[in-house]
């Protein structure tokens, strides 16, 4: 039980220092304008013009930070400040938007492999701690056994996150680069932004290791039908 603290504390401090720390590097480059003032909405549809994707939409949407490529609908959907601003902070989340959607058009091996799996790692995360709860209550050790490797199977989903996720952040930087949206400054904060923000996927993803240790270190006692408590959910941020 005491390792389910530490686990637990240490992923979560680690998960509010790298939360805290996107929030600051937006907010500092979301002050500062990008050197040709345009705004996300305009550097993405650049992007994907210049990259021959000019059937990909790009669309407001609502809430902060809330940016994503939807690889179903081939949809680039930019939080409005991201979409109206000519910021630095606006410019390379919106590239980074755009390094997704470049991903699925090249057929990016380990992007598509994620869309694939993701219904059933859906699932898994839905499904697997109930079950497993609903075994330990009424003695069923088989169903504990099912509820976690469900589970495990979600959670691995999750390393995945970190190779597409980075890619995208380079692919970003050289577009931003190549269709000269940046000077050296504007790229050194662009980069910045994008660091800070792939820092989120990497605590998602040491939180879902910590859990991975945690079922490797107990997961037999579930199979002698004496399972341990499961820690909460790790969770990712939209991409």
């Amino acid at each position: 039980m005491l390792l389910f603290y530490v686990i637990g504390g240490a992923t979560f401090l680690f998960s509010l220092v790298v939360r805290q720390k996107l929030k600051n590097t937006y907010s500092r480059y979301s002050q500062v304008p990008n050197h040709r003032r345009v705004p996300g909405a305009r550097v993405a549809r650049s992007i994907l013009d210049a990259n021959r994707l000019q059937r990909v939409p790009v669309e407001a949407t609502q809430g902060k930070l809330t940016d994503h490529y939807d690889p179903r609908s081939k949809i680039i959907q930019l939080s409005i400040q991201n979409y109206q601003s000519p910021s630095v902070a606006a410019m390379a989340v919106s590239a980074h938007e755009c390094g997704h959607a470049l991903q699925d058009a090249d057929d990016y091996g380990p992007m598509e492999l994620r869309t694939t799996l993701a219904p059933i790692a859906h699932a898994g995360s839905r499904f697997g701690i109930p079950l497993a709860v609903f075994g330990s209550l009424f003695g069923m050790p088989f169903l504990v056994q099912i509820g976690m490797l469900a589970y495990l199977g979600a959670l691995l989903l999750f390393f995945l996150t970190l190779p597409v996720e980075f890619n995208a952040s380079k692919r970003a930087l050289t577009e931003l680069k190549s269709l000269g949206f940046t000077t050296s400054e504007d790229e050194a904060a662009a980069k910045s932004t994008l660091r800070a923000a792939a820092m989120t996927y990497v605590a998602g993803v040491a939180s879902a290791a910590g859990y991975i240790v945690y079922l490797a270190i107990f997961g037999g006692r579930a199979l002698l039908g004496r399972p341990k408590p499961p820690l909460p959910p790790p969770t990712l941020p939209p991409t």
